[in-house]
This record gives structure tokens, sequence and C-alpha cells, in this order.
């Protein structure tokens, strides 16, 4: 659960409305063929994520592979059901409008035309159009386009009319087609009882979404074929109940969900998606790639004996590093180090060009270009001097009395550091001493101070104290030196 608290403000927006255009799409393309390709679409799309995910590179590719061909398939086999959608989708449905909505239809004047044929032993075939295309599946046939009624049902079928072998195709509450031919299934293996209306019903309704109502001429029965599927219907209530399930999408022959119903229906169905697409994203943000530039100080590890760093071109680098999104952002600067191994080098001037190898990262994380490229530096030999020592004392001696002579122990120390630094320095300074607080009486003051090393690059040899006992005397001033105010008061 921890991407949740990777959500930036763009990315819930950015979820939103991929989740609104996809629930849209879906009640646009609801109830029609197309969506099971596309679901199955989406499954190979699946397979293939945790293909890759699992490290399966063939597996991967397959499933990809396939996927690819797969969407050529649908647009050139669903290519006329896309077009429907489109060209009956206005930008203000796509966005505001209602989805689609089953055509209205008198389900009690059905049963009662349908039962009265079958008490007749009137063979019929009565086709309730939903969503998917017809026209490419159909032979034959005269358009009518008028209004359902049970008396214009009976002479389409009764036994003396040209039109009695063919179906009626409906949509809504018209008849578009009467006496078209539908075509034969090829599964085999069905009850010899069924004859050429069962399994020309049979037929389109495995390629498409129809509803076909069968009347049996020689028995009179009444069938129900959807998905391949005939279903026997032996009393009228039970018609109603499954053209009302089928068509309508309830389960009792009502009017339709009301809007307010329906409107919940599709908020649960927005939610629903938007938790699937922020699944998604995680899944997705996780493969991502992002970039982040942190600046780090430079490590010079490995100085080797004898040798000293005098100067470089720079203390600090810039490191622009890459990685999934949700490390990159979890990345502290003090989690990113970069550093020089100077063990090889001698003395003299150097130029040492910085890789990935140079910079510490957290697991996961790749270097993309370290800013500068290089660093130049001068390595010096490094020896050992005795530096005298001089005492650093602030203040004034006391009244009448001036500092008479001064000793150091020891009076100077061995250091070692840079040749240049040693060649140009005389001596080294210890910390303040004050004499103003000096008790004439005693006539002289006795303290141990440190030795101040600068600079950085001095050290004390092995065996060297840093501290140096000083001695300060006091005397008199002679009278000479009184001012003229002490002379004459």
């Amino acid at each position: 659960m921890d991407f949740l608290f990777s959500f930036e403000w763009q990315d819930v927006i950015d979820i939103l409305v991929i989740s609104f255009l996809i629930h849209r799409l879906f009640l646009l393309f609801r109830g029609t063929t197309a969506l099971q390709i596309l679901l199955g679409l989406l499954f190979l799309w699946l397979c293939h994520t945790i293909a890759q995910a699992s490290g399966l590179v063939l597996t991967s590719w397959f499933f990809q592979g396939l996927g690819a061909i797969a969407v050529l398939v649908i647009v050139v086999v669903f290519r006329n059901e896309i077009r429907d959608v489109v060209i009956q989708t206005s930008p203000a449905r796509l966005f505001l409008g209602r989805p689609y909505q089953p055509g209205t239809i008198d389900l009690p004047e059905v049963e009662r035309a349908v039962f009265k044929m079958a008490k007749s032993k009137t063979g019929a075939m009565l086709v309730f159009q939903q969503r998917d295309r017809l026209a490419e599946h159909l032979s034959e046939g005269i358009p009518l386009q008028g209004k359902w009624s049970p008396e214009i049902m009976a002479s389409i079928f009764a036994k003396e009319s040209p039109l009695h072998d063919g179906a009626a195709i409906i949509q809504g509450d018209r008849i578009k087609l009467v006496g078209t031919y539908l075509p034969l299934t090829k599964r085999e293996g069905l009850p010899r009882r069924y004859g050429t209306r069962h399994r020309a019903a049979i037929g389109l309704s495995e390629m498409t979404d129809v509803v076909v109502v069968v009347i049996s001429e020689e028995r009179g029965e009444v069938s129900v074929v959807h998905r391949g599927e005939v279903e026997q219907v032996p009393e009228p209530p039970q018609l109603q109940m499954v053209l009302a399930r089928l068509l309508l999408g309830t389960y009792t022959a009502v009017k339709p969900r009301t809007r307010v119903r329906e409107l919940l229906v599709q908020a649960g169905g927005l939610l629903l998606t938007f938790l699937l697409v922020s699944a998604s994203w995680s899944i997705y943000s996780g493969k991502q790639l992002s970039l982040i530039n942190v600046t780090t100080a430079v490590d010079f590890r490995n100085i080797p004996e004898g040798l000293e760093l005098r100067r470089s071109s720079t203390e600090s680098v810039e490191v622009q590093i890459t990685g999934k999104r949700r490390l990159v952002s979890a990345v502290k600067p003090e989690q990113v180090g970069a550093f020089l191994d100077l063990s090889e080098v001698d003395a003299g001037f150097h130029r040492i060009v910085l890789n990935g190898d140079n910079i510490e990262l957290p697991l996961g994380l790749e270097v993309v270009r370290i800013t500068p490229a290089a660093i130049r530096l001068e390595m010096e030999k490094r020896v050992e001097r005795a530096i005298a020592v001089e005492p650093n004392i602030v203040g004034s001696p006391p009244e009448g009395y001036m500092i008479d002579r001064i000793r150091v122990r020891p009076g100077s120390v061995r250091v070692s550091g840079p040749l240049s630094t040693l060649n140009s320095m005389l001596s080294l300074s210890t910390e303040t001493i004050s004499v103003s607080d000096m008790e004439p009486q005693r006539g002289e003051k006795i303290v141990e101070v440190p030795v101040i090393l600068s600079p950085a690059s001095l050290r004390l040899l092995p065996g060297q104290n840093k501290k140096v006992m000083v001695t300060i005397h006091l005397k008199s001033k002679p009278s000479s030196e009184y001012s003229q105010e002490e002379l004459f008061p």
C-alpha cells in the first residue's frame, strides 16, 4: 500500500480522467461481441505483464506479439461495430449522455403473440436485435420498418404467407426485416429434434448478441436462444421473465430501472473502474523511470603515505540519478556519495574522469551523468621537518612591569606536511596566552598551551606532544620608561 503515499495531484486527475473514459466506453460497448473480444485482449495484456514481471522473456515476447496481432484482427473483424458506435456517439453523449438503452417493447404482447402462434403450431423466428450489427450475417429479407403488433406477426408467419419460412428482425418496437434467412450453426451433436429454425437461431446467436424466440411448427414448442444456448419456455409467464432478463437486464417483466438507480449503478461501476485503473497505475508507475539531481561532496580516499592533496578543481559534484519512480522519490541527499580512490596516484598533476563506480547509491538506482565529468588535482610530496614554536602573547603586563624573557619547552615540534607548505613556514603559533593577569610578586607565569597546526594538512609526528610549556618572566620597568604623568603627578 506504499504506492498510495506517492500519489500527486496530477496523478489523481490523470487516473480520474482515464477511469471516466474507460467507464463510458464500457457502457457504449456493453452487450456487444466486440466487448468480449476486448476483454480477451485485456487478458493477453495481463499475461504479458505477468510474464515480463516474472522474467519469462520468451513467454512475454509471445504474448506481446499475440496481442499486437489481436488488435489488427479486432479492427478488421469488428470494424462495422466500431464504426456504428463512433457514428452514433457524439462527444456530448460520450461524456454526459446516457449509455445504451434497449428499445422498449411490450413483453405481455410478445408473450400473447408467441403462445397464440404456438397453440396453432405456426412456426416462427423472432430475432430481437441488440447492439451487434446483423447485416453481414443475414441473407435476403424484405425491409418493413413497421411498428410491432401481434396481428402483423401472425400474418407474417401464417402458413400461406410467402415470408413464413424466414425470420423477423425486431429492434425495439419496430420490425426491421421480414422473410430473412439466418446462418446455420456448424456445431455438431445437437439434439435431433432441433430443426432448421433452431439451427439457424443458434448460428446467429453464436455470432452476435441477439435473442431469438423460436416456435416449432411440428411440436408447437417455444424456445429462447441466446449466445448459442437454447432454453425451453413451457409457460407464458416464463417467457416474459426470460425476455426481461435478456433484453432489459431485469428478472421480472417490469419497467427498466429508474434514473436514480441507474446513476447509482454507474457510480459503482465508475468506482470499480477507478480502483482498477489505480492498481494499473501503480504497476505502470513502478516500471517508469524518473530523474533526480543531487549535489554531494567528494571524499578523497586512500591517499598514499608520503603524498598530500594540495588542491583540487572542485570539492563537490552534481549527480543525475535514474531509477524507478518510487525509488527515486524516496532518495535522500545523504544516501548519495562521491569518492575518489587516490591509492595509485603519485606526486604531480592529475586529471581523473568520474563514472558510476565513483558514486555510492541505494540499490535499484543508476547514474546518468556526473558534473563535472572529471576532477583535476595536484598531489605533493609529504616531508618531515622541525618547526619552531612561537607563543601567542596577548594583553599587557601589570602596571610598572614588562616582559623580561619568554622560554618555550620544547622550542620546536616535528611535523609532516606538503613540501611547499613547510618550505614557506618559519614557525607555528600557540593558542593565546594572556599576561594581564600575571602576579608581579611571583615574577613569572608558567602555562601549558597547545600548538596550532595550521594549515590542516600539517600533522605531528609520532611521539610529539601537541602541548608546549611556556614560561614568562617579568621585571620592573626602568624609571626612564615612566611617563611624564607618573613623574609629575
